[in-house]
């Protein structure tokens, strides 16, 4: 089992290559037709934390794949359960698993993916959480989708696990709405046969990014230990200009916040919360920050009188967002 140091910047030599090398192509030729391409090779970038309630289903998806022009990298930030022994007996030498000593968050681990995917010569990185459930199919219809629009980040429609014919993500834009700065997903697909759609804003739960982009923009911003990092990378990607489209197929479902312990855990709400001021302050400013803090406030009470949460929890909320906004991020 390979050791990583808990810096995600390594010299490229320092960890050895299991995959076999890209094919070579020629200096300069003639661009070649959207059916004529060649499918690109994707590495699928997975974090694991204490993921033995999910990996099962998430393995089975993987075995079941009629497409085989992939690679499993998984990145472990340190487990207390099987999840490393669960990946190895499942992948033998075909995975790359990787031990973190302590939990490095969501996005460097991620990072660290991204760059064995990097230096190993791959086409494309599908970030893909391990709390997923897919057909066989998947991989293949992904990667046809991506031989047709090598230059955009691809997010499949994400179906809720528990209730598969309503969608949780079918679309996203950046948005004022009710006077709040955020992504907002959209559940509605839309009507007719379009293959796909425009987007602003995908999850980071299933999503297709070509390595070119990695390059252009940017790694995962490692200041988000989990939450808000994939608006911060996709708010990066439309001021830089690069389309992300939603595909009708191939689907994934999602075990929505299975394992950060719900929405609702103290967990969550601290880096929720504490990443949205991260966030708002990254791409506004302290003083467009501070001016939506009556709202973020407004909206942390409703949560208390209208869906009845805890109190300690609603608490919890605004002195999250307190702390947040007095460390000025």
């Amino acid at each position: 089992m390979q050791r990583w140091p808990h810096s995600v910047t390594h010299p490229s030599n320092r960890y050895p290559m299991r995959f076999p090398p890209p094919a070579s192509s020629p200096a300069s030729s003639p661009a070649p037709s959207p059916a004529a391409r060649t499918p690109p090779r994707i590495a699928i970038v997975t974090v694991l934390y204490n993921s033995v309630p999910v990996l099962p289903d998430f393995l089975a998806s993987l075995s079941a794949q009629t497409d085989e022009n992939w690679q499993l990298i998984a990145i472990d930030n340190a487990s207390s359960d099987a999840s490393v022994a669960m990946v190895h007996a499942w992948g033998d030498t075909t995975a790359m698993v990787v031990a973190n000593d302590t939990n490095v968050g969501f996005a460097a681990a991620t990072n660290q993916g991204i760059l064995l995917a990097q230096d190993a010569g791959f086409d494309a990185v599908l970030l893909l959480n391990n709390d997923t459930v897919f057909g066989p199919d998947f991989m293949a219809r992904l990667a046809d989708a991506a031989r047709t629009m090598p230059c955009d980040i691809l997010a499949p429609v994400v179906l809720y696990d528990d209730a598969p014919d309503r969608a949780w993500f079918a679309g996203g834009r950046f948005t004022w709405w009710r006077g709040a700065f955020q992504p907002h997903a959209s559940e509605h697909i839309p009507p007719g046969d379009a293959p796909s759609w425009p987007a602003d804003f995908a999850p980071g739960c299933a999503l297709l990014v070509p390595v070119a982009v990695f390059d252009r923009i940017g790694l995962l911003d490692e200041q988000f230990f989990v939450y808000w990092e994939d608006a911060d990378f996709c708010l990066r990607c439309k001021a830089a200009g690069i389309p992300i489209a939603v595909l009708r197929t191939p689907t994934i479902r999602h075990k929505v916040s299975t394992l950060t312990q719900g929405e609702t855990s103290d967990f969550s709400v601290r880096m929720y919360q504490g990443n949205q001021i991260r966030f708002l302050h990254k791409h506004l400013g302290m003083p467009a920050t501070l001016a939506q803090l009556p709202l973020l406030t407004a909206k942390a009470l409703l949560r208390y009188v209208a869906r009845r949460e805890r109190w300690a929890t609603t608490r919890l909320r605004l002195t999250t967002i307190a702390s947040a906004l007095k460390t000025r991020p």
